[in-house]
């Protein structure tokens, strides 16, 4: 075999991996990159949805106001009261973004929980008035963990690695890259597909292999565990090693009282020379507790650093009070390889250059989403005009299923996103659990729109789930004027240019989909062309290929 017939085999190889295997794991990835995309802007989101939050220019993360020794004695008091024995205690600092006492706390059946008290008398609040939710902290863990924890993380982690091999073929598939950049021949139907779906590749190809391998790199020590367990008896004794920090301490079984964790503030506070916003305590009521205390994130206007500047923490006994360690702010331990990592961490996180860099990072976000979606699309285009037999009998129904994940998770993903947003301003303000019922009512509505794709045909399912984005998103400005009062309009009179972006953002959206149903309804209503001769599976291939 010719040299020219062996790299002409590897691309058809590399063609029917980029088809199939892209094709399996393009809707996670899709989920992945969108809600990705919209986390970039979470404390916008977050803001938009908790109205009583004060703007962005308003908060400095400094407020001389707050006594933060007596919040820690409140907090220590109800939480030695109500969780004494829990394996551990966490206490949030009032500050100018939140004035309550936030307490988090890992109850003795290892079950997550938090409470916000009144910073003046330590009385839980009942959020009567304030609207809690999870805010845009959803999109980012739906982003790397599907709110499933540990396992979410490691299907996603698949499903990243399952993506740099479909870039990676893609790359080699393509003899023209750079001509694919600059070409879009719009109204060709399946040709003006693949055209957007190369220019969308191309565009966010750099990113897509980054924000990809940075993404595995964050997590690297869940994911290659052998190495750590080879050398150490835990995670746990391996970052207090790599970071020069104190060990971590099993459980004594012996009970002793956490000594008063606002005296340990006051010490560190006057180490750091900064504020301390958290203050966590393993084991209390056990002899082996220990409380760290970290210093609030100062940041500074237009300096800003791939490598990162930490807050500083300081490390006690929490029976004793003895310290134990202290890391000042702008301190590194780990050496170059830590160093490495956390630029791979902050390279993911948009920790860096401020707005343009996030506005940056939104853009690709949603050309690499792009990308996957009109890679979905491309696929049925293609079997719609000239079905392969792939699966034999069973073809149609397999390609019946992918249409129905196509619209399910793309349109579908979109509608429940933008729900989420609507949820916020209509389940009532005060009750119980309001976050969980927000993401509930998301993975609801997501739910219902891959029921509908079901049962509804393909094109009038994507024409209604377009039309049922377009309406939620351009009505969105009208439901938050009519619940609490506000909308875009006033936000920009007012100066509050987080709020008002979150809303002429989903306005934007809300006329894409507009014109994107549009479309599908007169691409529908043309009659349809001739169907050409049928052509080998191999031959496809071969075309795909070029």
């Amino acid at each position: 075999m010719s040299q020219a017939e062996q790299k002409e085999g590897l691309r058809q190889a590399m063609a029917w991996l980029h088809t199939w295997g892209g094709l399996w794991a393009c809707w996670v990835l899709f989920v992945i990159f969108l809600t990705g995309t919209l986390g970039v802007f979470d404390d916008p989101i977050t803001r938009w949805m908790k109205p009583h939050l004060p703007q962005a220019q308003a908060v400095t993360g400094l407020d001389d106001s707050v006594d933060r020794p007596q919040a820690v004695r409140l907090g220590q008091a109800w939480l030695a009261e109500h969780a004494p024995r829990g394996h551990f205690w966490g206490i949030g600092l009032p500050n100018d973004t939140d004035k309550a006492i936030r307490l988090f706390w890992e109850d003795e059946h290892e079950q997550f929980q938090q409470k916000r008290l009144d910073p003046l008398t330590g009385q839980p609040l009942a959020n009567a008035e304030e609207r809690d939710s999870e805010g845009g902290h959803h999109f980012v863990h739906m982003h790397f963990e599907f709110h499933a924890g540990t396992a979410g993380i490691w299907l996603v982690g698949f499903f990243t690695m399952a993506m740099l091999v479909a870039l990676v073929s893609g790359i080699i598939i393509h003899k023209r890259i750079f001509k694919d950049f600059f070409t879009f021949r719009p109204g060709k139907g399946q040709r003006s597909w693949l055209d957007a779906h190369n220019a969308l590749s191309v565009l966010s190809l750099p990113f897509q292999l980054m924000i990809a391998y940075t993404g595995l790199a964050t997590f690297y020590a869940l994911y290659m565990p052998l190495g750590i367990a080879a050398h150490y008896d835990s995670p746990e004794a391996y970052f207090a090693d790599l970071l020069t920090q104190p060990e971590h301490r099993p459980e004594t079984g012996i009970a002793a009282p956490v000594t008063a964790l606002d005296e340990l503030l006051v010490r560190s506070e006057a180490q750091l020379q900064r504020p301390v916003s958290f203050v966590s305590v393993e084991h209390p009521g056990d002899s082996s507790a220990a409380a760290v205390l970290f210093g609030r994130f100062i940041e500074k206007e237009g300096q800003y650093t791939l490598l990162g500047d930490g807050a500083g923490r300081v490390f006690f006994d929490a029976v004793s009070g003895e310290q134990r360690d202290i890391q000042i702010p702008g301190e590194r331990r780990g050496g170059a390889a830590q160093d490495v990592q956390s630029v791979m961490r902050n390279l993911h996180f948009a920790a860096f250059g401020g707005d343009a860099i996030r506005w940056l990072y939104f853009v690709c976000g949603l050309a690499g989403a792009a990308m996957l979606a009109t890679g979905a699309i491309l696929f049925m285009v293609k079997r719609r005009q000239r079905a392969l037999g792939e699966f034999g009998a069973q073809t149609e129904r397999v390609y019946r299923v992918i249409e129905v994940l196509n619209i399910g998770s793309i349109a579908g993903l979109a509608l429940a996103c933008v729900a989420f947003f609507w949820a916020n301003r209509l389940i009532p303000v005060g009750i119980e659990q309001r976050p969980e019922w927000e993401i509930g009512a998301f993975f609801a509505v997501w739910a219902l729109t891959c029921l509908h794709a079901a049962l509804r045909p393909a094109t009038t399912a994507w024409i209604e789930q377009l039309l049922a984005i377009a309406l939620l998103c351009l009505l969105l400005p009208l439901l938050n004027w009519g619940t609490v009062g506000e909308q875009f309009v006033i936000y920009l009179l007012r100066g509050d240019g987080q709020r008002a972006g979150v809303e002429l953002v989903a306005i934007g959206f809300g006329l894409l989909s507009l014109l994107a149903a549009r479309r599908v309804w007169v691409k529908a209503s043309r009659p349809a062309p001739a169907k050409r001769p049928r052509r080998s599976a191999a031959r496809a291939l071969e075309v795909e290929a070029h």
